[in-house]
């Protein structure tokens, strides 16, 4: 992430995305290193920021909109995961729940098969 403050402007990388579901690179057991928890607190951090523009690793150039909705989706995914979590439902069915309200809250959106990916990161950060 780059911040060009004089200009207002911040370059996310993939940290955003403009109407994309989050890319969570989450495969295991080798590449586990994301973190969804971490990943929200970053984007409150940047949120903090307040950039005039912002340009996403995939998706058009916008305003800090697109950091909320990445925040926002983040969270609902988050809070949607653990709930389920907590009511010891299987992995798999966790994820089909969860990827089905999300494109139904997102239909527009690209990239659904990161769900299921940003499901199995947080169910393994998930602590009961």
């Amino acid at each position: 992430m780059i911040t060009v403050p004089d200009a207002g402007v911040m370059f996310t990388g993939d940290l955003v995305e403009a109407g994309q579901f989050a890319i969570f690179p989450w495969f295991p057991p080798h590449d586990t290193d994301v973190s969804g928890i971490r990943w929200l607190a970053v984007m409150d951090r940047l949120a903090a920021e307040s950039p005039q523009v912002v340009v996403p690793g995939h998706g058009d150039v916008g305003g800090p909109q697109l950091l909320a909705d990445v925040r926002d989706y983040l969270q609902l995914l988050r809070d949607e995961t653990w709930v389920r979590r907590d009511s010891a439902m299987s992995e798999e069915t966790i994820a089909e729940e969860v990827a089905a309200l999300m494109i139904a809250r997102h239909p527009e959106w690209d990239g659904q098969e990161w769900i299921e990916k940003g499901v199995g990161c947080l169910c393994s950060e998930h602590t009961a």
